[in-house]
């Protein structure tokens, strides 16, 4: 299958709308949202999903993966956010959004190990996408531990998962102190290029001031 030339910039321009975030989802702009449960996640599962709707793409949220007879051990692989092709109405993007701070390493690696599950397994997937969250001035620990899993075999319950070919994107998504209250509003989306798989290309940044 003939792949999406610019697949990565289209998609990261669609979730870096700033306009549509404004218009759709104030709360994650002025208010702020609770740092509480799965707050933060619901929300940004829901943004992801209107995005890829709105950038063309039949978007689903927590999408179950589907897995031939000989995978079966492997266990359901839930994506956060898969979008489809309208025409063809195959997947063509899958996300993971999770937090990530001390100790939350092997959870975000688990998400990775997902997304190479549902990047090989699959024949239609053009691009994997990881965007993790952090609280603005944290430091989490190195991601590269993180990624590892992506582009190499790995054995998920006993099953040998070929390596991933589809590219990988990796978004850091920082959120901060709405200001006087302990509730949360989006700060900026910053491509980790350095963690990046199979995917080249300049610096990205995006932010509200």
């Amino acid at each position: 299958m003939k792949r999406s030339i610019n697949i990565s910039e289209t998609v990261f321009s669609a979730v870096t709308d700033k306009s549509h975030m404004a218009e759709n989802f104030p709360m994650l702009l002025q208010s702020g949202i609770p740092d509480r449960g799965v707050t933060i996640h619901s929300h940004f599962l829901t943004y992801l999903s209107s995005c890829g709707q709105k950038a063309g793409y039949s978007a689903i949220t927590e999408y179950p993966v589907s897995i031939n007879e000989s995978f079966q051990d492997i266990g359901e692989i839930r994506a956060d956010s898969v979008w489809f092709d309208k025409t063809d109405l195959t997947p063509r993007v899958a996300f993971e959004f999770e937090r990530f701070e001390k100790g939350d390493e092997k959870k975000l690696k688990q998400k990775v190990e997902n997304l190479a599950i549902t990047a090989a397994l699959s024949e239609t997937i053009e691009l994997a996408v990881l965007i993790y969250w952090v609280r603005s001035g944290s430091m989490p620990r190195s991601m590269e531990g993180v990624v590892a899993p992506y582009g190499v075999s790995f054995r998920r319950n006993g099953i040998v998962v070929p390596k991933a070919l589809t590219p990988l994107m990796v978004i850091k998504c920082v959120m901060k102190s709405s200001g006087d209250t302990q509730d949360l509003v989006f700060g900026e989306f910053l491509r980790d290029m350095r963690n990046e798989r199979h995917l080249s290309g300049g610096s990205y940044y995006w932010a509200f001031s």
